[in-house]
């Protein structure tokens, strides 16, 4: 039977987002008292609500998806678990209703010590960065603490099932392996990015997210990342032609991060530089005319292309000269 490296990981992410669906309905219908604020609410404002509670929640999960289907892309490799029948899939669905809920009840457990500790740091803060400086805080190590029972629900949950998934011992080929190192990279990628993203903005706090915004932020976010997932991988399909048969794990988990924030540093020394130039040649031309707004949001929109070329030139150079001419003793998982 043909192998297939990402189609089991992809049925436990979305597994895993289903469980989270029916656990966020079942929570607000069942122990949720103040889900239904008004006995006189209509059954389209309840839909409307629900379909909130919904949206908000699967945002909410994007960072701990990618983690997922990296950790399981390893492990499923590594237990030669990679073929797409009955009884894969079932165990993959038992797999993930484990996870789903050692995830949920582990967060549960956690997260009202992260506040404690939180509170109780706010009174060493300065007043200055009293307001905004322990909602990164607390973001970080929520995300963190996912991450946690992510990796750890995983590992366990594929050596308890392992024995009941069908197995193929068929050894990787070079193109197979250079298929699962761009897949992982990108997948890492991702995973850095959101966490960077989600680090940065209210997790909880519903009161902010209006319905109209959840849809603008789910569907900004998911073009994004398509558009620049499918330009990642012509860019990059052809740079990791010195890989090994085996994943080699430890660096391409170092690399993507090292890679990451030198991309990270130098687009913001690069912006901070455009920033100075763009507002140097506002305030020439303002000298000599009135500017337009479509003149500013011209320049706005050529620092993002400087930017975002800038970053496609240096992912590209740093992968190929680390993937491009592996060494091939190695020491891979």
């Amino acid at each position: 039977m043909k192998k297939s490296f990402f189609k089991l990981p992809l049925l436990l992410v979305l597994f895993y987002w289903i469980f989270n669906i029916a656990f966020v309905i079942t929570y607000r219908v069942g122990f949720d008292d103040y889900f239904f604020i008004s006995s006189d609410m209509t059954t389209y404002q309840i839909i409307i609500k629900f379909i909130k509670q919904i949206l908000l929640n699967f945002f909410l999960q994007l960072p701990s998806s990618f983690l997922l289907f990296t950790t399981s892309v390893l492990l499923l490799n590594k237990y030669n678990i990679n073929q797409i029948n009955q009884k894969n899939i079932v165990n993959s669905l038992y797999f993930s209703a484990l996870i789903t809920l050692g995830d949920i009840v582990g967060r549960l457990y956690c997260y009202p010590y992260i506040y404690e500790w939180v509170q109780s740091g706010r009174q060493y803060l300065n007043p200055n960065i009293y307001f905004f400086f322990p909602n990164y805080i607390t973001n970080l190590l929520k995300i963190t603490i996912g991450y946690f029972f992510i990796v750890l629900l995983t590992c366990f949950s594929i050596k308890l099932f392992n024995k009941s998934y069908m197995h193929n011992d068929n050894a990787l080929t070079q193109k197979e392996s250079q298929q699962l190192h761009l897949g992982l990279f990108i997948a890492l990628y991702n995973c850095y990015f959101l966490t960077t993203l989600f680090a940065l903005i209210f997790l909880d706090e519903d009161m902010y997210y209006s319905f109209k915004k959840i849809i603008i932020d789910i569907v900004g976010l998911t073009v994004f990342l398509s558009i620049v997932n499918l330009l990642g991988y012509f860019l990059l399909r052809r740079c990791f032609t010195g890989v090994t048969e085996t994943i080699a794990f430890k660096k391409l988990i170092f690399s993507s991060i090292g890679i990451f924030l030198l991309n990270l540093l130098l687009n913001c020394l690069l912006l901070s530089v455009l920033v100075i130039f763009s507002i140097s040649l506002i305030n020439h031309f303002e000298y000599w005319r009135k500017i337009s707004d479509l003149e500013i949001i011209m320049i706005c929109f050529m620092m993002v292309v400087i930017l975002f070329i800038s970053s496609c030139v240096l992912v590209r150079i740093a992968v190929k000269q680390l993937f491009g001419k592996m060494n091939k003793n190695y020491q891979n998982i």
